[in-house]
């Protein structure tokens, strides 16, 4: 569409995070255990995308004028192709997009669930020995403070895919010999990119909520069959994204 060109920062500067983790963990027996978490990130210095008007000009220091374009951009910038009048094509208006340091700070704060529990203690008198679950939840809550949309470098940071909640659960069997898990994943929709997208300075890209089901288990042949010292056999199937579900992205602003 020939409105943005991206340029680099070569002064950018690394941004440091200060955390702090506070967690809990009981354990009821073999690999079963209780977990919580708490954490804290102040993050300084993170990156955002600054805005700055220019004219199709200011490119000819990179190498790029007019007769570099593509000819899709020559024609939105002069009808028809190469053919401009009076029009002169150097103060064609465009937005310069670089990365720059935020003079904000973001503050990342989470929450964070873990449990593993075999279940032989509840089913194993039935002979349904080797079964089992494990279950994770994470909270996530990310706020930009310090800044504000006036300026592009003090616009407020977001962390990019860091979703505001996650679960996912697995069904496990593990008898030694045979093994297999059934799990599930839910993650809730985020941000995935930065503003400025499609030429609209403040649409930035999001991913929808996804949730997704797999399946994998395995065979050791070489017990299973006695086969020694031989080596070891194994045979596996597996199955990933079992009911197909569909990624999905949009932009908004």
């Amino acid at each position: 569409s020939a409105t943005t060109a991206t340029v680099g920062n070569p002064e950018l500067s690394p941004y440091e995070s200060e955390n702090v983790d506070l967690g809990l963990e009981f354990y009821t027996g073999r690999e079963g255990y209780f977990g919580v978490a708490a954490f804290r990130k102040r993050v300084t210095g993170f990156t955002v995308t600054e805005l700055t008007s220019h004219t199709l000009a200011d490119l000819a220091q990179y190498g790029i004028v007019f007769d570099t374009l593509a000819d899709q951009q020559k024609k939105t910038i002069c009808q028809p192709i190469g053919i401009c009048g009076s029009t002169n094509p150097n103060n064609w208006p465009l937005l310069f997009s670089r990365q720059v340091n935020s003079t904000s700070a973001l503050v990342v704060n989470g929450l964070e669930l873990n449990w593993v529990q075999p279940l032989d203690f509840l089913i194993g008198r039935f002979g349904l020995n080797g079964f089992g679950i494990s279950a994770n939840l994470t909270v996530i809550d990310q706020q930009g403070s310090g800044g504000s949309f006036s300026s592009s470098n003090s616009t407020p940071a977001v962390a990019l895919g860091v979703a505001p909640h996650t679960y996912n659960g697995t069904l496990y069997y593990d008898n030694n010999i045979v093994s297999a898990r059934l799990s599930g994943t839910f993650t809730k929709g985020s941000q995935t990119d930065v503003t400025n997208q499609n030429g609209i300075p403040d649409a930035a890209l999001f991913g929808d909520d996804y949730k997704q089901w797999d399946f994998s288990s395995s065979v050791d042949l070489s017990k299973l069959l006695n086969w020694g010292a031989g080596g070891t056999f194994e045979a596996t199937f597996d199955v990933t994204n079992i009911f197909e579900a569909k990624q999905r992205s949009y932009f908004q602003f």
